[in-house]
C-alpha cells in the first residue's frame, strides 16, 4: 500500500503556495483558516486530492459558508444603487433606461419620412461633428424602440462625416431603414413636399403628414448661427415649420432642442398623437429648468406618472433579483461587470447634461 503522506499536501507546502498566502493563516493548534474557515491539513475528506482540488473544495465551503452575509451584502447594494439611479433621475441629471429594442413584427412603419441635412460640416468644429455623429446614432437607436419608426436619409453625406461613422458606427451601412446618400435633398425631392424644421420658423405644425418630407438639421453649433437652417430653406423656397412647443411650454431660453430630441419627439407623436405628451417623454427636465407648463396640472400629473413608472420599474427588478436563487461565483462576477458598465454610462450621461447648452 502506498504511503499516504505522499497523497495529503503537508503544512510546509501550503503555506509556500502562492494563491493562498493572503487568505490562510496559520493557527497554534495545527489547524488552517481559509476565508473565515478553520480546516486540518490532514483531516479525511481531503485525502487523494491534488493541491487546486482542496483549494477549489475550500472555496467552495466558504462560498457556502458566508452566503446569508453575502445575499444580504448585495440586496443592501441593489437598494443603494436604486435609490441612487433614482434621485439622479428626479434630478435629470441622467434620463431612465430608454424601451428595448423592438423586433420587426412589433413594429409598423410609419409613411412620414425625414431627411437629415448633413450639409454643415463647415460650420462645426471638430467636437461638434462628434456630438452631431453621435446624435444621429440616437435617432437610429430612437428608430429601433419606436412603434412607428420613421425612414431615415442623410444627405449631402461628405467624407468627413462617412470617416466619423466607420471610425464610431462601422456597421452603420447596414442599418435597416437608413438611407447614407452624397446629393442635397434639393436634388432628391420636390420643394412641395419638403418641411424644414426650425425653431426660428413663423409656421407652427399640428399634425405630421404623411405626403411630406420633414428636414432635420445636423448641426451642433452652440447657437453660434442663429437662424442658419430657416435662412437657408427661404433662399431655396421651402416651406418651414416648427413643432408646436411654444403651445405647451414657456420656454425660459429659446426653445432649441438636439437633433435626437426632435426626431424622438415625431416617433413619440406617431405614437401618442399627443404633443404634450411626447414632449414630456423626450426633453429632460434638466432643459426645462425656469420652464413652465402652461397646463400646469398636466405638469404635476406628469411628473408623478413618471416617478411611480421609474419606481415601480425599479423595485420590481429589485424583487425578481431577491428571488432569484444565491448566485454563484461566475454569476457574481458577471453582476460586478455589469455594474461598472453601468457606472460609466450613468457617468458619461452626466458629463454629457452639464456639457449640453440649454
Amino acid at each position: 500500500m502506498a504511503d499516504e503522506s505522499q497523497d495529503i499536501p503537508s503544512t510546509d507546502s501550503l503555506l509556500n503556495e502562492t494563491p493562498c498566502q493572503e487568505t490562510e493563516s496559520q493557527s497554534g493548534s495545527g489547524l488552517r483558516e481559509y476565508h473565515g474557515i478553520k480546516y486540518d491539513p490532514n483531516d479525511e475528506r481531503f485525502r487523494g486530492l491534488s493541491k487546486r482540488a482542496m483549494k477549489r473544495l475550500l472555496k467552495e465551503e466558504s462560498w457556502e459558508a458566508n452566503r446569508e452575509e453575502r445575499n444580504a451584502k448585495l440586496k443592501e447594494k441593489r437598494k443603494r444603487k436604486t435609490a441612487e439611479r433614482l434621485e439622479k433621475i428626479q434630478q435629470g441629471l441622467i434620463e431612465p433606461r430608454g424601451p428595448k429594442r423592438l423586433k420587426p413584427d412589433e413594429q409598423e412603419p410609419s409613411k412620414v419620412k425625414v431627411v437629415f441635412d448633413c450639409a454643415f460640416t463647415s460650420y462645426m468644429s471638430e467636437k461638434e461633428m462628434k456630438s452631431t455623429q453621435s446624435q444621429l446614432v440616437r435617432c437610429y437607436s430612437g428608430n429601433t424602440k419606436a412603434k412607428h419608426p420613421m425612414p431615415m436619409i442623410l444627405t449631402s453625406y461628405d467624407a468627413e462625416l462617412r470617416k466619423l461613422f466607420e471610425q464610431k458606427s462601422p456597421g452603420h451601412e447596414r442599418w435597416k431603414g437608413v438611407s447614407f446618400v452624397e446629393e442635397p435633398y434639393i436634388d432628391k425631392y420636390s420643394k412641395d413636399e419638403l418641411i424644414y424644421l426650425s425653431a426660428d420658423s413663423d409656421n407652427v405644425i399640428q399634425t405630421l403628414d404623411e405626403d411630406k418630407v420633414y428636414i432635420i438639421g445636423a448641426i451642433v453649433d452652440k447657437n453660434r448661427h442663429k437662424n442658419l437652417c430657416n435662412d437657408k430653406a427661404n433662399q431655396q423656397g421651402i416651406k418651414t415649420g416648427q413643432l408646436p412647443i411654444g403651445e405647451y411650454i414657456k420656454m425660459a431660453s429659446r426653445k432649441v432642442l438636439t437633433v435626437n430630441q426632435v426626431y424622438e419627439i415625431m416617433l413619440k407623436w406617431l405614437e401618442y398623437r399627443d404633443w404634450e405628451k411626447a414632449f414630456m417623454d423626450v426633453i429632460p427636465k434638466r432643459k426645462l429648468e425656469g420652464s413652465q407648463w402652461l397646463n400646469e396640472n398636466k405638469e404635476d400629473e406628469g411628473d408623478e406618472e413618471e416617478d411611480k413608472e421609474a419606481s415601480g420599474k425599479e423595485q420590481q427588478q429589485e424583487e425578481q433579483q431577491d428571488s432569484k436563487a444565491d448566485p454563484t461565483p461566475q454569476e457574481n462576477e458577471k453582476e460586478e461587470e455589469k455594474e461598472k458598465e453601468e457606472k460609466m454610462t450613468d457617468k458619461e450621461e452626466e458629463e454629457k447634461a452639464s456639457q449640453q447648452q440649454l
